[in-house]
């Protein structure tokens, strides 16, 4: 069952790169300038905000893993930013306060903590109903000015008792959840206009919050729910207000009637004096596609906030939440108590696992191909570096990564695709001024390195195949076909097969971790498969991509197959397979297979 099910993933990856390549696609440059310093970065997050109880009601030991999953650096995605809520409950009467009515969010506040995350952040759908003009906490309504002394003291005792009565320090709190908020809205909302921000902050929280002894709390502000700082501007321009605001966020979903997302462009005002920006919620409320469909769509979402709006941080709606939906990142059913991790969740990762609170964004080109897209960081402290790219194309993208300031001998490569899962793949050595990468359609690829590093020692064996002396065994349907060189780029030797059925042949070389394929075929190349193995009889299939393929003559093209995941430890044995009626000549050409150290 095991091999049946590894032997479809195979089909299932070969299925997404079969096409014939009309021209020649040469791979780009793409320098990374290590000392082109863009932003800093606060981190990757999510919310739990009132949807905390979606992972506190499940039963142990799944809560406990989908808290790993979230926020564990090693074996999660290691989010770093947790967004939960300030509730009106808190505060259900003048003078009356109840800051364990939701224990699932301390609880999961906690284990955030305990996981390493360091930014636990709150933000207020509603103040409480008796301070609202409408008496309620849906629907709208604005806080009453008799009760913005109320408000502001409620904010700075949460801070506190949520310190002294649970250890959480909370780095930030937000005035106001989508205060541009339609009144029809059913869930918790208030509306907020931008003298009221102005006012609330320099006349009434700066000091509630130095009174409680909590103003080291940082203030976040804003929150509209589409892409826009215009009801912060005034609190910016007004030293006061300005003073007790360091964080100016905002969301990202379209606004309605248009149903148009606003342009991903920098908070002018905000950079000009200084303050963070952050991008604190975005989801897709209408669809469920669990796939790489969603995962592309916020990866590319993810690299334009952080390329063209320079923001601090990115955050997803939910981290998890029950449902067939597109709200979080896992879903969570509670009465079978088992969750859904999508494909969202490991594009996440991408950002999230590998770029750390305290990274600064360098110098990189935005989109070097069309369709595809690159951002690089880097560790001021350590040395290391992330380059994040994202595939939308439904064909590889080759690239040729540049460091200019720094140098590096290896990067590591994590792909998620349709097949692959945040999978690490073979190490990439440093070799004549660059970094080769091909990355595979509709994927994500994330590449990790350190400043310095040295280049690993390589053990090479290159069989031009001209005999069979450097394989150590082949089906009797192959043979050497020397004919026709004009068409091969002058290549006067390669393997082909016989006739149309299956053919293989197999390589010895002890403790391999990386090799490349040179390819020709004639018109289409269905039936190219990779297999290893530890002792030549078992065979594990071998994720792979190929370049576009460019033609040298007649119909025929060449292409370079190199595996994208990484070969099991141990693998001793090669076997390269030919297979498939849509047509037996598959020549191949050179095959150049390495051990790395």
């Amino acid at each position: 069952m095991v091999k049946k099910l590894m032997s479809i993933a195979l089909s299932a990856v070969l299925a997404t790169v079969i096409t014939v390549p009309l021209t020649a696609h040469a791979a780009s440059d793409v320098s990374i300038n290590w000392n082109d310093i863009k932003q800093d970065i606060d981190g990757f997050g999510v919310s739990q905000a009132g949807w905390s109880d979606a992972i506190y009601d499940l039963q142990e030991p799944v809560r406990s893993q989908v808290m790993d999953l979230l926020f564990t650096p090693d074996t999660g995605i290691g989010i770093s930013i947790f967004r939960g809520a300030l509730f009106a409950a808190f505060n259900p009467a003048p003078g009356q306060y109840d800051f364990n009515a939701r224990p699932d969010q301390v609880w999961v506040m906690q284990q955030a903590k305990a996981r390493g995350v360091d930014k636990l952040i709150a933000s207020t759908w509603s103040p409480p109903a008796w301070m609202k003009t409408n008496n309620s906490t849906t629907n709208g309504g604005y806080l009453k000015q008799e009760n913005y002394g109320d408000y502001a003291l409620l904010m700075s005792k949460f801070i506190k008792e949520y310190k002294q009565q649970f250890g959480i320090d909370l780095y930030a709190v937000s005035i106001a959840n989508e205060p541009n908020s339609m009144t029809f809205l059913s869930w918790d909302s208030s509306e907020w206009n931008s003298t009221n921000f102005q006012v609330f902050l320099k006349d009434y929280l700066k000091q509630a919050m130095i009174n409680e002894g909590v103003q080291s709390t940082k203030v976040i502000a804003g929150e509209s729910s589409w892409w826009s700082e215009d009801l912060i501007k005034d609190s910016l321009n007004d030293p006061a207000s300005a003073e007790r605001l360091d964080i100016v966020a905002g969301h990202n979903y379209p606004v309605p009637v248009i149903n148009t997302e606003l342009p991903t462009t920098p908070f002018s005002t905000a950079a000009a004096k200084g303050k963070k920006v952050w991008m604190t919620e975005v989801s897709k409320v209408d669809s469920y596609d669990p796939g790489m469909g969603s995962a592309l769509k916020f990866a590319k979402q993810t690299h334009n906030f952080m390329t063209k709006a320079n923001v601090n941080a990115w955050m997803y709606w939910t981290g998890a939440i029950p449902g067939n939906n597109d709200e979080g990142l896992i879903n969570v059913d509670k009465t079978a108590n088992t969750f859904q991790l999508t494909k969202r969740y490991y594009a996440f990762g991408n950002f999230s696992k590998f770029i750390k609170p305290g990274y600064v964004r360098i110098g990189a080109p935005e989109s070097p191909q069309s369709g595809v897209y690159t951002s690089a960081y880097k560790d001021p402290v350590t040395g290391k570096f992330t380059i994040v790219a994202v595939n939308d194309n439904d064909s590889t993208a080759e690239l040729n990564l540049v460091p200019s300031g720094f140098t590096a001998g290896r990067i590591t490569p994590y792909t998620t695709s349709d097949s692959l899962n945040l999978a690490e793949g073979p190490v990439i050595p440093f070799a004549s001024g660059k970094f080769q990468t091909v990355i595979p359609p509709k994927s994500v690829v994330t590449y990790v390195g350190e400043n310095g590093s040295s280049a690993p020692q390589v053990t090479t064996l290159t069989d031009d195949l001209n005999d069979w002396s450097k394989t150590s065994s082949h089906t009797s349907g192959l043979a050497m076909d020397s004919t026709n060189s004009i068409y091969f780029n002058g290549d006067t030797s390669r393997v082909k097969r016989t006739d149309g059925t299956t053919q293989s042949f197999v390589y010895h070389i002890p403790n391999m971790t990386q090799f490349k394929a040179d390819l020709y075929h004639f018109s289409v190349w269905d039936g190219v498969a990779f297999y290893t193995s530890n002792d030549n009889q078992n065979w594990t299939p071998v994720v792979h991509t190929s370049t576009q393929g460019s033609y040298t003559g007649s119909k025929w093209y060449k292409k370079t197959y190199t595996p994208v995941q990484l070969l099991p430890a141990g693998t001793q044995y090669l076997k390269v397979e030919l297979s498939g009626s849509d047509s037996w000549e598959k020549q191949v050409s050179k095959m150049v297979i390495t051990s790395l150290q």
